[in-house]
């Protein structure tokens, strides 16, 4: 007879991180419609259909025997390389999100389901951290991790935004979960593999990801990683390759092609785009050495902050120090990446948002470190030593301390998660009084501005956007903005939208959106201008 023992642990066992999946995507899933189309994402919609049917005709092309359309060069370029200006990373968060797109189109709007692949990638990555910190701390520092990455807003943001940053920030951390659990198990190489080759069908940074992992392996575990290393070298190039079908002609080529587009990105003028920093413009190769270490830690909550430095101090006393440690080296690396030739910074955390899962699992450490330090002392107690549960008590007592400013942080700021900037700066409005970009993406010209614009602006009005024109026009051929609008460049229009992302304002524009005029429509956070509209002239 069956033992259910065995059954009732596996189901146990997975309790957790299914709910945490599935509640991530849900938490996600609803407010992906509150966010604006940020201005990578229209372009990449499009592509993402193009992969889609490219992989639809390429299966019924299977079937009829009629392979060689699909494998025509010129078919695979049109569909796989069709706007290598706008769309220059490699296709798989595409393909995800053309397929989620395809799934959850009868229950979403068309750009919320297009965003279902990133919100995907997301609940993986959330559930992938519990997973491992579970196996490194205990459930409830596993239950916390879940929290800590759900609880940092750039982290959340990004996961409502269709473009790279996320899917590669997700599936560098997956690979380093893969690869550390591949020292004791093969076929966690084999998946290892499988998942490099995934990251770098995503991003070209992803291609540098061996470089902290091989580094601590070989400091801690020097006689455990050879099949991670062979399954870096001879399985993730063949998935790389077999996920792009734009490599399968004159492969070597066009992998040196990948190679370059990556490295030569901040010395081409389309590419290395100016940073505002402290009131002063500047281009990546400018700025500070410590720029990313700075912005990563005024843009973290600061109690995941505190609690990653406990974590970075305990390590010398730490069980799990070589754990840890990995941690701190891919954090470290990623913010150091800033520093290589080739590097761009511009648009604020999202350059190094691959940084932000491992800080979590960094202060997940700390609040290891923090509650059984707590727990041991009350244990030495002899008033603590009589009450029950103690130390469920004390770790849902620290939840709530350390969750409850970020997660206030995260609801107040909601949908600008990207403008966050915690209290070492006085929030978004002291970043913004000391020089600091607050909005850069174009996700503030939500649907609620878009509505606003619809039923305050007069009929036959024109509106200039300044740099934004080319995404009203945009909304506008999508029906989310009133077509009897005018959408221009020229000058001048009745009514001017500014988009406050200073780096790119003339000097006019900064005078008129710190001026005393008062703008006709606003968006704004904590007193902060991200969008406003200026009336010049009344329309008909």
């Amino acid at each position: 007879m069956n033992d259910p023992k065995p059954l009732e642990s596996r189901a146990s066992r997975w309790f957790i991180p299914v709910v945490l999946f599935l509640g991530t995507l849900l938490l996600i899933g609803v407010t992906l419609k509150d966010y604006g189309v940020t201005w990578d994402e229209p372009p990449y919609f499009h592509a993402s259909d193009l992969h889609v049917r490219w992989i639809s005709g390429f299966s019924a092309n299977i079937v009829t025997g009629e392979l060689r359309n699909s494998l025509d060069d010129q078919a695979i370029r049109a569909a796989w390389h069709w706007n290598p200006y706008n769309v220059p990373h490699p296709p798989f968060s595409r393909i995800v999100s053309g397929f989620a797109k395809e799934i959850s189109s009868p229950f979403l709007d068309k750009f919320s389901a297009y965003r279902m692949g990133p919100a995907l990638l997301f609940a993986v990555l959330v559930t992938v951290i519990y997973l491992w910190i579970k196996e490194l701390f205990g459930a409830a520092t596993g239950l916390f991790s879940a929290l800590a990455v759900i609880l940092t807003p750039n982290l959340f943001g990004f996961a409502h935004i269709a473009v790279t940053d996320l899917p590669l920030a997700a599936m560098w951390f997956l690979t380093a979960y893969s690869f550390w659990k591949g020292l004791s198990n093969w076929k966690w190489s084999v998946v290892l593999g499988i998942v490099w080759g995934l990251a770098l069908a995503t991003k070209f940074p992803a291609a540098l990801i061996p470089i902290p992992l091989i580094l601590w392996a070989h400091i801690f575990h020097r006689d455990k990683y050879v099949n991670n290393v062979f399954a870096l070298l001879f399985l993730a190039p063949v998935v790389m390759i077999a996920t792009q079908p734009y490599l399968w002609h004159q492969t070597g080529l066009r992998v040196l092609e990948f190679l370059y587009e990556g490295i030569s990105r901040a010395y081409r003028p389309d590419a290395n785009f100016p940073i505002y920093f402290f009131d002063q413009l500047y281009t990546t190769k400018q700025l500070p050495w410590y720029y990313s270490f700075l912005i990563i830690g005024i843009t973290t909550p600061e109690p995941l902050l505190a609690l990653a430095f406990i974590g970075l101090g305990s390590i010398p006393w730490s069980k799990q120090r070589s754990a840890t440690l990995l941690f701190l080296g891919n954090t470290a690396f990623v913010l150091l990446m800033g520093l290589l030739p080739g590097a761009v910074l511009h648009d604020g955390v999202r350059q190094m948002l691959s940084a932000l899962p491992f800080l979590a699992g960094l202060a997940s450490a700390g609040f290891y470190v923090l509650t059984t330090s707590l727990l041991n002392l009350a244990r030495g107690t002899t008033r603590f030593q009589q009450i029950a549960n103690l130390r469920a008590k004390i770790i849902a007592t620290w939840f709530l301390v350390l969750c409850f400013s970020p997660a206030l942080d995260l609801y107040l700021c909601h949908p600008f998660q990207l403008s966050f900037y915690n209290r070492l700066v006085g929030g978004v409005r002291g970043a913004y009084e000391r020089g600091l970009e607050t909005t850069y993406f174009m996700e503030a010209f939500t649907p609620s501005f878009l509505q606003t614009l619809n039923e305050r602006i007069p009929k036959n009005a024109t509106i200039n956007a300044s740099f934004a024109s080319f995404m009203l026009d945009y909304y506008q051929k999508e029906g989310r903005l009133r077509r009897d609008l005018k959408i221009t460049n020229e000058k001048p229009s009745n009514y001017y939208v500014l988009l406050n992302r200073r780096s790119t304002l003339s000097p006019q524009e900064r005078n008129l959106i710190n001026g005393k005029s008062e703008p006709y429509v606003a968006v704004t956070i904590a007193g902060v201008p991200l969008v406003s509209v200026f009336e010049f002239e009344k329309g008909d």
